[in-house]
């Protein structure tokens, strides 16, 4: 029986040393800005230095490089292992499809091979959680087919929760109009964002970030969560999102596995001190 390795992207914000030391590949993505350097691989920003330009220019995200994807399954294929490749929401990013083609095209090149790429239909730190889960399958004994099975069934259960600060990023991409955008902003309305079927959308509007961060913790109160999967994840407001992690922690006992930094190219949309968390219920 051939021996199976788990892949993500970028976009799914896994615990960078955790991906290290498991050996999870990592596809890149990418962005720039309107001065022609692109970001994400061998050039990179921190945060920081990207919130900073964000502040004054928009960031332009783009997907993963095909020929960079190919590479990496193709490596894993000729050391003679199958692959399962956790890919964040097809709704969101042309990625899932590029490594899907990839997968295809690499499965006709190695008969006997197997590539299984999941559709997580979400983003960020939830599709990170979904990765960290195939692992523990994966270490548990389960075989690709079981693992697969589970992985597609239970993203079903998972979320990701998260409550932005400045709407006037997403009237920037295109996700709000500048009417609803200058409405909310003088109003003080605080998003509570999620994902249905893939797409971002919101959840609940509250007034004022206190009132979000206290409703969102209703929320998650009311749903039977499994306390092994739950993640952190925020832009640039660290200290706060520890905070808010234990009081979410009071409510439902969950520990979280990591705190995820968003991807910038999420980040682009959302801002910074946006603050939230990834969930999965229980079976």
């Amino acid at each position: 029986m051939r021996d199976y390795v788990i892949m993500s992207d970028v976009n799914c914000d896994i615990d960078p040393a955790f991906a290290e030391e498991k050996g999870i590949a990592i596809f890149p993505q990418y962005y720039h800005f309107n001065d022609g350097v692109i970001y994400g691989d061998e050039i990179k920003l921190t945060p920081k230095q990207f919130y900073e330009r964000l502040a004054k220019e928009r960031a332009y995200s783009m997907g993963c490089n095909p020929e960079r994807v190919h590479g990496i399954m193709e490596e894993a294929l000729k050391e003679g292992h199958d692959i399962i490749a956790i890919m964040a929401s097809s709704e969101c990013s042309g990625s899932y499809n590029t490594v899907l083609t990839e997968a295809n095209e690499l499965m006709e090149q190695y008969p006997g091979a197997k590539i299984h790429v999941v559709d997580t239909l979400l983003e960020t730190v939830a599709s990170g959680m979904l990765v960290w889960m195939a692992q523990d399958l994966k270490e548990a004994g389960k075989t690709f087919e079981e693992n697969v099975e589970i992985l597609e069934r239970r993203k079903l259960g998972c979320n990701v929760y998260f409550i932005i600060d400045h709407l006037d990023y997403l009237v920037r991409g295109g996700r709000l109009s500048p009417l609803s955008g200058a409405v909310g902003s003088m109003l003080q309305i605080k998003p509570i964002l999620h994902f249905e079927k893939g797409k971002i959308v919101p959840l609940m509007k509250c007034r004022g970030r206190k009132a979000a961060k206290k409703q969102l913790l209703e929320v998650i109160a009311q749903k039977k969560l499994d306390p092994r999967y739950f993640v952190g994840a925020q832009t640039e407001c660290m200290e706060e999102e520890l905070e808010y992690l234990a009081k979410a922690k009071e409510l439902t006992g969950a520990v979280p596995l990591y705190i995820g930094d968003v991807s910038l190219i999420i980040g682009a949309h959302v801002g910074p001190d946006a603050i939230g968390f990834a969930i999965c219920e229980a079976e």
